[in-house]
């Protein structure tokens, strides 16, 4: 709302302004009433009045939220007045709206165990040791969560830099050092053969120099796109991607790599590292799961069990589960009841008064983060049937794809998604 952009804007005179944005609230009500205000400055004229009329707002994720919320609403109807407000300003489409044939999509996480190497530099980390030596080089490090997510992705990136080291360990060292490595290890021996193109995102460009090192000993062909690299690289990199048979690995920086880019010619995305923003995340997973994608996408997010990432995933899923509360997906669509409820193209007209069943729904959580997912490893037998994407090839799904296995297990849980019909195209504002 600060911003130099929107500033410079608001000195525009104009008599009609429109806004275009697949994401007008990504972490909180703060964002979406900012796009607001420059529509309409005399209506939503004060943040503060706009986060008081909903102040359930700041409980969303916690524990216990769910019936906090539930006798709010029931008592006031403060979701519902919210949906009310907005509804004028806001018109809502999803893929299903464009494209009804999009295969379906599926989310897993898959849970690594970390390795002694990574154990003792977590140890490290949190009190007063020595690596080779060195009292405290690792203690001593800036921004202790920054570099706890850095063990768990691997502990080279950290020790390198305590070491004054230049070279990558050798390919098997830099598997042995890592448990996401171990599992990213086995996932591909799987894929690949099977002819499986895969995209692997990563927040930063660190972990990929660490995987083209890794890719490039193993001698698998892949192409990398993050900030540095120009656009004429981009278009030929995505063009032998799509085009060529083995080119079957696709690097990209989360943020760089998220938006702009087109590749279809994967059917499968691992998550290595997750964003405290949900939503590069999400755009991260369109990057194959779009119009065009001919067959099932299955998106797998790495995880380190007992780690901070679970803290991570639990905020990054709290903002999820505050954009469906705010922004009820098809709430906005604007459907004028003929008297048998429906529009003119048939649709039947919806009711923006949410009931507790559907309130409840809403605010389930799409992880559990609890012991059982993140007490070991996924066995070898779950991975086939979690990578077997035979079921996925019929989910035309409405209301919810049916997984021919439990949704949580040892190792694994299994993101709620709505298949081909629940992916966000975009807002009109």
């Amino acid at each position: 709302m600060n911003c130099k952009l929107i500033r410079q804007l608001k000195t525009l005179s104009t008599e009609n302004k429109l806004l275009l944005t697949g994401t007008p609230l990504q972490n909180n009500l703060g964002e979406l009433w900012s796009l607001l205000n420059f529509l309409l400055p005399d209506v939503f004229s004060s943040l503060e009045n706009f986060e008081s009329w909903f102040d359930f707002a700041s409980s969303v994720g916690q524990e216990g939220a769910d019936q906090e919320i539930l006798a709010k609403e029931q008592r006031n109807n403060v979701i519902t007045k919210l949906h009310a407000i907005l509804k004028p300003f806001l018109l809502r489409r999803v893929k299903s709206d464009v494209e009804t044939s999009l295969p379906g999509k599926m989310e897993v996480i898959m849970y690594a165990e970390m390795t002694d190497k990574q154990r003792e530099v977590n140890r490290l980390l949190m009190g007063d040791g020595d690596v080779d030596g060195k009292k405290g080089s690792i203690s001593s490090l800036n921004n202790m969560l920054m570099q706890m997510r850095k063990n768990c992705n691997h502990p080279d990136l950290i020790t390198a830099a305590a070491e004054g080291s230049f070279l990558y360990p050798p390919a098997d060292q830099l598997v042995a050092e890592c448990g996401k490595m171990q599992l990213l290890e086995k996932l591909l021996n799987k894929l690949l053969p099977r002819g499986h193109k895969v995209l692997i995102f990563s927040q930063t460009t660190a972990m990929l120099d660490l995987l083209d090192a890794y890719f490039d000993e193993k001698k698998i062909g892949c192409c990398r796109i993050d900030g540095s690299i120009s656009w004429q690289d981009r278009q030929a990199a995505m063009k032998r991607f799509n085009s060529e048979s083995d080119c079957k690995i696709f690097l990209l920086s989360t943020r760089a790599g998220g938006l702009g880019i087109n590749l279809t010619g994967a059917d499968t995305c691992i998550i290595y590292d997750s964003d405290w923003n949900p939503h590069q995340d999400l755009q991260a997973m369109d990057r194959c799961h779009r119009i065009g994608q001919q067959k099932p996408v299955l998106v797998i997010r790495l995880a380190t069990s007992h780690s901070v990432e679970g803290k991570l995933l639990r905020r990054a899923n709290s903002k999820l589960m505050l954009e469906r509360l705010v922004i009820k997906k098809g709430a906005f669509i604007d459907l004028s009841d003929g008297g048998d409820g429906a529009d003119a193209g048939g649709r039947k007209a919806s009711n923006t008064n949410m009931g507790k069943s559907e309130l409840l729904e809403i605010l389930k959580a799409d992880i559990t983060l609890d012991d059982v997912p993140q007490s070991g490893e996924v066995d070898e037998a779950m991975m086939e049937r979690i990578l077997d994407r035979e079921f996925l090839l019929h989910v035309a799904d409405q209301g919810g794809m049916k997984i021919p296995y439990p949704e949580s297990g040892k190792g694994y849980e299994v993101v709620r998604h709505e298949g081909a019909s629940g992916g966000l195209m975009g807002s009109i504002l």
